[in-house]
């Protein structure tokens, strides 16, 4: 059974399920054939995302000051 990634057409912002094989190769939206790159996208109920590169990441998570663990 393959993993599926659900993504969205930026042009006429239709729901396609793509196998994750897909990853990084450019395909067309079959409603629309718009091309776009198969990626994964935040899920659509995410909101905003902090995201940063593992390098920037802090090795052990530093409890915050004032806060109680």
């Amino acid at each position: 059974m393959s993993s599926l990634i659900i993504l969205r057409c930026s042009a006429c912002h239709a729901r396609i399920k793509a196998p994750i094989q897909l990853l990084g190769q450019t395909r067309a939206c079959p409603g629309c054939g718009h091309r776009f790159v198969v990626q994964f996208t935040a899920p659509e109920e995410a909101g905003p995302l902090l995201v940063m590169d593992d390098e920037e990441a802090p090795a052990t998570p530093r409890p915050r000051r004032g806060v109680a663990v």
